[in-house]
């Protein structure tokens, strides 16, 4: 018995949640405000209401496509760390119910409730109190999925969002699954959906129907994976989450910055902060990574290994002050 729970347009419903006058209305979360407080045209949007959505606004679209395709909308920058408090709050809820939680992202997570059953009662009642505890708790929606794997229960809780309750018995699996785009499977981005809807197929049914020498030769090692999942097959387990392996910090500017000496600075907030949240959790790390982002979207990655590992500050500014020489 597996469940998935996603908060529904989580920045955006926090927002609201918090500021009555937001409630009803057409938010987006991200962009990159200047210091005058005025909204850059660069960004993307990170989260948008249900209100927004309305409007064919989504996560990663560009700000200056969501202003024109909205203009009404209420832009907020995003406060990531006040996210990331509320998001605790939420994966600790759910893992009173069970040891096996494994968060997807920030607002979303499978909890294996298989073995809990004497303890907390069926599937549905555990999800049930985890969803009457998120309204009651946090004051946010969340839409929950109930199914036997986690391909199946993601579907599930996308077909009953906002807010939603939906349970996909397998003996519902094919009419359900027929339907329903490609896109729906995991491992098909938009390029692969492309590729599939060159060759005719755009729905689940038709992959299914597909041969699967077709489907090797359209899809690679990939194929029959992806086939098993149309057909409902998952048998990837619930894996509870790993401890970090890194600790990083990137900023998006609201103009391109090509000074060195303002550069250094904005290293050396990002080593402190680095330092200061490595310490604070008893880490140290031996490899500094730095990352840069162009205009144009070109991305260059360099790293380089200290002798020995460390948390402190200056150790970790001279190496990536090194790194952007």
């Amino acid at each position: 018995s597996i469940i998935h729970l996603d908060l529904d347009a989580f920045f955006a419903s926090v927002e609201q949640r918090d500021n009555p006058a937001y409630r009803g209305k057409a938010i987006i979360v991200g962009g990159i405000f200047k210091d005058n407080g005025e909204l850059s045209r660069r960004g993307v949007v990170c989260t948008a209401s249900y209100q927004a959505r309305k409007y064919d606004i989504h996560s990663g679209m560009p700000i200056w496509e969501a202003q024109q395709k909205c203009p009404g909308a209420i832009f907020i920058p995003s406060r990531i760390r006040y996210y990331s408090k509320v998001s605790h709050d939420f994966f600790q809820i759910c893992s009173e119910y069970t040891p096996l939680i494994e968060p997807l992202s920030i607002d979303e997570v499978f909890l294996d409730v298989t073995g809990c059953k004497s303890l907390f009662g069926s599937a549905e009642e555990i999800a049930h109190k985890i969803k009457d505890r998120v309204k009651k708790e946090l004051h946010l929606p969340v839409s929950v999925g109930i199914a036997s794997n986690k391909f199946l229960a993601k579907i599930a809780t996308n077909l009953g969002k906002p807010d939603g309750f939906y349970v996909l018995p397998d003996d519902n699996i094919s009419e359900v699954l027929s339907e329903l785009p490609i896109t729906k499977l995991w491992g098909i981005g938009q390029k692969t959906a492309g590729i599939l809807n060159r060759s005719g197929i755009f729905t689940i049914k038709q992959l299914t129907q597909m041969p699967d020498v077709i489907l090797q030769g359209i899809l690679g090692e990939n194929g029959t994976k992806i086939k098993q999942l149309a057909q409902g097959i998952d048998n990837s387990p619930v894996c509870p989450a790993e401890e970090s392996k890194s600790i990083g910090r990137e900023m998006t500017f609201s103009e391109n910055i090509t000074n060195k000496d303002e550069l250094t600075k904005i290293i050396l907030d990002f080593s402190q902060n680095i330092g200061y949240t490595a310490r604070k959790r008893g880490y140290v790390g031996k490899t500094v990574t730095l990352k840069v982002r162009f205009h144009d979207f070109r991305t260059i990655q360099r790293s380089s290994s200290l002798e020995y590992a460390t948390n402190l500050d200056n150790i970790i500014f001279q190496k990536a002050k090194k790194l952007l020489d």
